[in-house]
């Protein structure tokens, strides 16, 4: 169960992808021990977005960890997301203008749970690690890594 603080987070310029209205589709997700990719389309779209997670020199990981979850719902997140949107409307911000499919998760529990596992993860490594949290149609996607995804859309199948 998440017990962390979600964060909007727009990684796409342009983002077509509405929770509700236009649902983000998990096309597949690769990993090939270095590289990790998932890619997405947008119901009645032919555009693929790929969000890929490289392998640098200066991170020894793309990720760290991921986990998938075929859900459509999950009440630990509904629960957070309904807290975000008190906390905006308390502080008198803007509602927003669509239901978003991006977070980032900051004191994330699934992030304590993999540093209770891998011992060896560096200081260093720790202060940057993040966890993204991708809201798919039927999958709730956590990924941690040091590395923020480099995005690319596929246009040529319109």
């Amino acid at each position: 169960m998440e017990t962390g603080k979600l964060i909007i987070w727009e990684p796409l310029k342009e983002n077509p992808f509405d929770r509700f209205k236009v649902q983000m589709n998990l096309v597949s997700l690769q990993y090939d021990g270095e590289d990790f990719v998932l890619i997405f389309t947008a119901f009645n779209s032919e555009e693929k977005f790929k969000f890929i997670y490289k392998q640098y020199d200066f991170s020894f990981y793309a990720i760290r960890h991921f986990r998938i979850l075929k859900e459509w719902t999950r009440g630990d997140i509904e629960f957070l997301i309904g807290k975000l949107r008190e906390e905006r409307d308390s502080a008198g911000l803007q509602k927003f203008p669509y239901d978003p499919t991006f977070y980032k998760i900051e004191n994330s529990s699934f992030k304590s749970w993999y540093k209770n596992i891998d011992l060896s993860l560096p200081t260093s490594e720790d202060s940057q690690l993040e966890h993204h949290l991708y809201i798919a149609s039927d999958y709730f996607i956590d990924v941690l890594s040091e590395n923020q995804p480099i995005i690319s859309i596929d246009h040529t199948n319109r």
